[in-house]
């Protein structure tokens, strides 16, 4: 009896959402329920171990065939339902697109209405002022987000733009060691060196654009460079060996005993 009377007192939580769709003029759903045909915001009540947020998107989706984004949380409704308390919370959303799927088999039609045409549309006078209440706040919301969203557009876009230019203007640069999945490079065909074009004055011409096959002008050119090395070296030999015996004759001179003789 105890527990019957636990269970009777319990309220009975349930979740749903003010969905709008548009931008420009942000519409509300509103759907028909076929028992007494009332207009209703849409919601439903908790599944087991079901939390408020995943209710809301799943009782949505049966009941408008949309999917939705799901934002900031907008209020509680709480009333009587037969002798239960009724706690139901919701938040807003934005329709994506176009239906994906039946409505349930409780829901007979959806009208996406203006706000004013919304609360008018809603049968419980319950809905009607919570609609009043927490549809202008919908409304800022949603208009905030879309600004939200075409400055995060614009912005993402001129950063690609910036990525796409500064990525043309720096060159490619190969990574250094071998790459996984590839041979070794001691198994690397060797590469061949291309013809680079110059200008040679009596015309465009082709050359090599590195002479590394031409070893005896490379040793003609050394053995040249080693004989001016020899050449420079012994002229300074003799420029230093003059030196020290000007310097010498210079100092027999000065002294009075050892004046060289006069002619």
């Amino acid at each position: 009896m105890k527990n019957r009377k636990d269970k009777t007192r319990a309220p009975i939580l349930a979740a749903g959402g003010i969905v709008l769709r548009g931008e420009r003029k942000p519409q509300f759903a509103v759907v028909q329920l076929r028992k007494l045909g009332a207009w209703v915001l849409p919601k439903g009540k908790l599944a087991a171990d079901e939390d408020a947020i995943a209710a809301a998107r799943r009782e949505v989706l049966e009941e408008t065939g949309h999917r939705v984004t799901i934002h900031e949380f907008l209020g509680t409704l709480a009333y009587e339902a037969s002798g239960r308390t009724k706690v139901i919370q919701f938040w807003r959303m934005q329709a994506l697109g176009e239906p994906t799927g039946d409505l349930m088999r409780d829901v007979t039609a959806v009208q996406w209405l203006a706000l004013e045409d919304a609360i008018d549309q809603l049968t419980h006078l319950r809905e009607r002022a919570f609609l009043e209440q927490v549809g202008p706040i919908a409304l800022k919301s949603a208009e905030r987000s879309a600004r939200l969203g075409v400055s995060g557009e614009r912005l993402a876009r001129k950063n690609l733009i910036e990525r796409t230019s500064s990525a043309a203007r720096t060159p490619a640069v190969e990574p250094f060691g071998p790459v996984a999945g590839e041979d070794p490079v001691e198994h690397a065909e060797p590469i061949e060196q291309e013809p680079i074009e110059q200008d040679l004055g009596g015309g465009a011409g082709l050359v090599p654009a590195a002479d590394v096959a031409a070893p005896e002008k490379l040793s003609m050119q050394t053995a040249k460079a080693q004989e001016t090395e020899t050449t420079t070296g012994r002229n300074l030999m003799e420029k230093r060996n003059l030196m020290e015996k000007t310097w010498v004759w210079l100092r027999r001179a000065t002294m009075p005993h050892h004046r060289p003789p006069l002619d």
